[in-house]
């Protein structure tokens, strides 16, 4: 399941009261997707890395009080019932993330916070809301080359999540990066557009696999790379690169960049024009589909801030230069992503028609 179709998934699974339970590889954004969810919907996140938990740590060690024997209440237990309390948000979200990846007597602990929603005495507010992740045991269908150390749990005891198989999608990676949350390099961009089974390899032969959030830590050092180039060489770059996503990928990403010998048209520029030259049409026709799309996407973003009529024909004018396959999967993205003023103003554009029906010719 793709990105942008678990986050609809489990806020109707929490809605109805159960229990997601995400599986996918390390790396390939279950952390960033509960994030993502309570940003949406306005919940506070309370964190629980069940891989750092001791036996009898959650449940609270015992104390005698007046001669009685109470337990400790764990501080993340503590958090939630502050942020409840104190916090003007519209609920808790706990995310229970390695529940397979913890001591049998640990993960025993957490089924009973998740599923009987008290321990020891201390129950969980109704308005907290539970996720729970962990990666894919050998056992699953479709993961039988899985090497995870996991304490796979009972039958009894999966039969009560909902289970959600996260993948990672190339298409949904791009569109995060080249957002302001993602700001990676366009020349980042390209090379897994190019490449896109680069992404993630879990199933590599290498001992370092590439995911999705390697890309990022790639993403960011590249930044630094760029701006410090006086300070750093292409080979102290590669070597961030390889201890990221491995040699062989990082050889050709090396490579690529090496070899990248001239920068794409950014849309302020292309813009500024009244009519779109011949030598830049000429230009573009030459350009791979990963340039052009990265092209597309960012004329986009320009439009939706600088959205007047001769930005739509200039828009119009740059699509009619495209593939028509391309400029198919483009068109089909741009009315399910860009904003509804946007895409009506760019279906009464002529140009933009024009681009249109001369894929059918």
């Amino acid at each position: 399941m793709k990105f942008s179709e678990a986050i609809s998934t489990i806020e109707l699974i929490l809605e109805s009261g159960s229990v997601p339970l995400i599986i996918g590889e390390a790396g390939i954004g279950k952390t960033s997707l509960v994030k993502k969810i309570c940003k949406s919907n306005s919940y506070y996140l309370v964190n629980i890395d069940a891989n750092l938990l001791k036996e009898g740590e959650i449940g609270g060690l015992p104390i005698v009080e007046d001669g009685r024997t109470k337990y400790a209440t764990h501080y993340k237990l503590i958090e939630m019932k502050e942020a409840i309390i104190n916090y003007n948000y519209n609920g808790v979200l706990l995310f229970i993330d390695e529940l397979n990846r913890c001591e049998h007597a640990v993960q025993q602990e957490l089924m009973n916070l998740i599923l009987n929603r008290e321990i020891n005495g201390y129950k969980l507010d109704d308005s907290i809301k539970i996720v729970a992740a962990m990666n894919p045991s050998n056992k699953y269908d479709g993961f039988e080359d899985s090497e995870y150390q996991v304490v796979d749990m009972d039958k009894a005891q999966e039969d009560r999540f909902v289970w959600i198989e996260l993948d990672s999608d190339i298409k949904e990676w791009i569109k995060w990066a080249m957002s302001e949350d993602g700001n990676v390099n366009e020349n980042i961009i390209e090379f897994l557009s190019t490449f896109p089974e680069y992404l993630n390899t879990p199933n590599s032969n290498e001992s370092i696999k590439a995911t999705p959030r390697s890309w990022e830590r790639v993403a960011k050092a590249y930044n630094i790379y760029m701006k410090n180039s006086n300070n750093y060489s292409i080979d102290i770059f590669y070597n961030v690169v390889k201890g990221n996503v491995g040699v062989s990928i990082a050889t050709d990403f090396i490579n690529y960049i090496k070899n990248i010998k001239n920068q794409l048209i950014k849309p302020k520029d292309l813009f500024e024009y009244i009519i779109l030259p011949i030598e830049v049409k000429e230009e573009i026709r030459k350009e791979s589909h990963s340039r052009l799309y990265i092209l597309a996407k960012n004329s986009l973003r320009y439009l939706e801030e600088n959205n007047t009529e001769n930005n739509r024909k200039l828009f119009g004018d740059l699509l009619i230069c495209y593939p028509k396959d391309l400029r198919l999967g483009i068109m089909k993205e741009i009315k399910s992503d860009s904003s509804e003023r946007l895409y009506k103003d760019l279906l009464n554009e002529d140009t933009f028609l024009d681009a249109f029906f001369n894929i059918f010719q």
